[in-house]
């Protein structure tokens, strides 16, 4: 028999149905149907006349557990009954965010490592080759300093994003938490203007965003900084889903789109430097030791592994910014009254995605 009903997006158990629930447990134990709901008159009775005659036969404590069962089912009933799924949902959307957003941080971060150590190696042999060589102009980083900066700048506030619909939901917002948001909001304004040049990379020969991109990433950027400035705490969580849903899209978009840069540049450089090294050992003929020999064979194979470590790395934070995107998505629907149990299965997903990139991440060696 159905208690009481669960809306799909506020569920919010009334006393009544508590108290149904209460006497349907008492009625269970209790089939002589004489519930006693005086405190001093249910002192009185034993275990066993508690029970069913059926059952006198049984051990007192077994009736005891039985009781205190039915204690325990009405007390959580009381003291989470009254929480909706929506905010759970936003809890745990922004729990699994920030998961995802530290891990793609650091996801970032190896990858500018890696990029750095592949140069001092490929310059290894680059030095004796061209005399012209110059740690100056032949060193090209992955992204410099204020491409990567942008990029954690949008990190650091699809994020905020994220913890400002906790707030939402809750109703109580968190002073802390508004003039942190106001802070990255901030930061993110400062973007809007040059989103061509920061969301580009070093690399050279890759092609520069389009004006029709840029703008996108641009009024996406402006979106999610105003929002977050303005610090809409009043608003309703289906509305602010719903109106950053777009922004939230693109951002993901541009992101996953710049680690496919990403990947396919760092395959190149470790082909380029295994190939490298490579044909060095198999035409240097007896002008070095065999212990050296083995030593620039063991640094081939490291390199590949490296190499494979690192595509896999970048593959999991793209699975983890695709989840990102999907999931934002299933609860802006949800909100809406749309399709809510799917909101569940994406989140574990994005945080099952957040989680992966993290322990990943930390499983790699040291020269990450």
């Amino acid at each position: 028999m159905t208690l009481f009903r669960q809306h799909a997006i506020t569920d919010c158990v009334p006393t009544s149905s508590i108290k149904l629930l209460c006497w349907a447990v008492n009625f269970w134990i209790d089939n002589r149907h004489n519930s006693v709901f005086d405190l001093v008159m249910q002192r009185k009775q034993s275990p066993l006349h508690i029970c069913a005659p059926a059952f006198e036969s049984w051990i007192p404590q077994l009736c005891s557990a039985i009781l205190s069962g039915a204690v325990t089912l009405a007390f959580s009933l009381l003291t989470t009954g009254c929480l909706s799924p929506l905010e759970k949902h936003a809890t745990a959307f922004s729990q699994a965010t920030a998961t995802v957003i530290d891990g793609s941080e650091d996801a970032y971060n190896a990858a500018m490592r890696l990029r750095l150590q592949e140069q001092a190696s490929a310059s290894v042999y680059a030095y004796d080759k061209d005399p012209s060589w110059s740690p100056y102009k032949d060193l090209t980083p992955l992204l410099t300093p204020a491409q990567l900066d942008a990029r954690i700048k949008v990190l650091e506030g699809v994020k905020a994003y994220a913890d400002t619909l906790v707030d939402l939901t809750s109703g109580k917002p968190s002073p802390d938490l508004e003039n942190a948001a106001e802070s990255v909001g901030t930061n993110l304004q400062g973007l809007n203007q040059t989103v061509a040049t920061d969301f580009s990379t070093a690399i050279p020969n890759i092609p520069v965003m389009s004006t029709t991109q840029a703008n996108q990433v641009s009024t996406a950027v402006l979106a999610l900084g105003e929002y977050l400035i303005s610090r809409k705490v009043k608003s309703s969580l289906p509305k602010v889903t719903q109106d950053m849903n777009p922004s939230i899209q693109t951002l993901c978009e541009v992101l996953n789109s710049d680690v496919v840069i990403l990947r396919r540049q760092a395959d190149v450089d470790y082909q380029m430097q295994i190939t490298q090294l490579d044909h060095s050992i198999r035409n240097e003929g007896t002008s070095v030791s065999p212990y050296e020999h083995r030593l620039e064979i063991r640094t081939l194979i490291e390199l590949a592994d490296q190499q494979k470590a690192n595509d896999e790395l970048l593959a999991r934070l793209q699975a983890a910014l695709h989840a990102l995107a999907m999931t934002h998505q299933a609860l802006a629907t949800a909100a809406q009254g749309n399709n809510p149990e799917s909101i569940s299965q994406k989140i574990a997903e994005l945080a099952a995605a957040g989680h992966d990139l993290n322990v990943y991440y930390k499983s790699l060696p040291n020269v990450f």
